[in-house]
């Protein structure tokens, strides 16, 4: 049952649109609503009867919408509130690992760290010293220390322990301004293993707020990587410079746009732009459209903002959609057929050095099961997307 009640309105919401946007709430998920939508909103919560509400919003514009009209607008845009599933993450698959109130003593004691003055020097020595690292290092790529079991076993617990301090660190930035988080889980994007939190209340905030927050899990894997860097000046140890150079990989990883990681959510932010990923999508079938003389029945987020805005938004719709092709087109395509060239006979030197009780190289070790993991991985895309699809085909039937 409905229940106009529920809906919860937050005002304004901080987007680039060039008229004012409130956000909606209702049952853990949030609403871009225009000012007339968000006053329908109110009419209808402060009469019991919906036709009442509907007359005296038709009052208060002084008639220039019919009730008909009004419960046209109101069936096609508030309704579905109601009918809305909860949505996932853009996960093939999630878990949540610790619960909101497992991390809440962490994100409560630590959210200090997010004052302005803490930020800026953390990150400002972070870089100063990631700079001197890159610059005077010698054979900064030369791996000297024979790689062993117990090695890739650490630095496998270093890099888990590494990404949920990470994820940490957005709890921590949601509680120093005010919002709650949620928990911490395990997730599947695309063919990425990630971890993630729940942060779904960051729509609160304003721009440059959700910004921090974004940036949050990098900023606290920063007090990591200075006292590695700082460790390393002292020391030079070979270990060290390698995981240096991990957690480096990681925040190019973190911090592209492309993919729905923290960059992507930060370039989201920074161009006002909600649901960048599906906006710039819809500016190619605009553009269809236009160019078929099709009817367009909803004006492109693109024509809606602010020009400096409206010109990065263009520029990300081109390069991320270039991207995803180069992706989905290529580094798959040509991961597979590498993997039909290439792993037959990586397989058959594995079965001699085990034939002849010999040890395998962990080089050959590494290969193999990395390409079944990326195989395996691809396999499970693919396969949640058909499910996906016939799903939505199945219900259209």
């Amino acid at each position: 049952m409905k229940t106009y009640s529920d809906i919860t309105i937050h005002h304004p919401f901080s987007s680039s649109v060039q008229k004012g946007k409130y956000l909606l709430s209702y049952n853990g998920q949030y609403y871009e609503a225009s000012h007339a939508i968000v006053e329908l909103v109110e009419e209808l919560q402060r009469y019991e009867e919906e036709k009442a509400a509907i007359e005296a919003y038709v009052r208060k514009k002084e008639g220039k919408y019919t009730p008909e009209q009004v419960r046209e607008v109101i069936e096609k845009f508030i309704d579905p509130i109601f009918r809305a599933v909860p949505k996932k993450r853009s996960f093939l698959y999630e878990k949540e690992l610790f619960s909101a109130g497992a991390i809440d003593r962490f994100s409560d004691t630590f959210r200090f760290l997010f004052h302005k003055a803490y930020m800026m020097v953390v990150l400002v020595g972070m870089l100063a010293l990631d700079a001197w690292f890159f610059f005077t290092t010698s054979d900064l790529l030369l791996f000297n220390n024979k790689v062993n079991i117990y090695m890739v076993a650490g630095l496998l617990v270093f890099m888990l322990a590494s990404s949920f301090f990470h994820e940490l660190g957005h709890a921590s930035a949601c509680k120093y301004f005010g919002v709650r988080h949620g928990g911490i889980g395990f997730g599947l994007y695309l063919n990425f293993p990630v971890l993630y939190t729940d942060v779904t209340e960051v729509w609160k905030l304003n721009r440059a707020q959700r910004c921090v927050v974004n940036l949050a899990g990098v900023y606290f894997q920063s007090y990591w990587l200075i006292a590695l860097l700082v460790a390393f000046l002292i020391t030079g140890n070979d270990i060290l410079r390698y995981l240096i150079l991990i957690m480096n990989l990681g925040f190019v990883m973190t911090l592209n746009p492309f993919f729905k990681f923290d960059g992507y959510w930060i370039a989201s932010d920074l161009l006002g732009v909600p649901n960048l990923r599906q906006r710039s999508l819809e500016l190619l079938s605009y553009l269809y459209r236009l160019v078929r003389r099709k009817p367009i029945d909803k004006k492109p987020y693109l024509l809606q903002i602010r020009p400096l805005e409206k010109y990065g938004l263009l520029a990300y719709s081109v390069v991320v959609n270039a991207f995803m092709g180069f992706y989905f087109c290529y580094v798959i395509p040509m991961f597979l057929y590498r993997f039909v060239q290439t792993f037959p006979d990586a397989v058959n030197e594995l079965i001699l050095y085990l034939s002849n009780r010999m040890v395998p190289p962990f080089a050959l070790l590494r290969n193999i099961s990395m390409q079944l993991i990326f195989l395996a991985l691809i396999g499970y895309l693919v396969y949640r997307t058909i499910t996906s699809f016939t799903k939505r085909y199945a219900k259209k039937q």
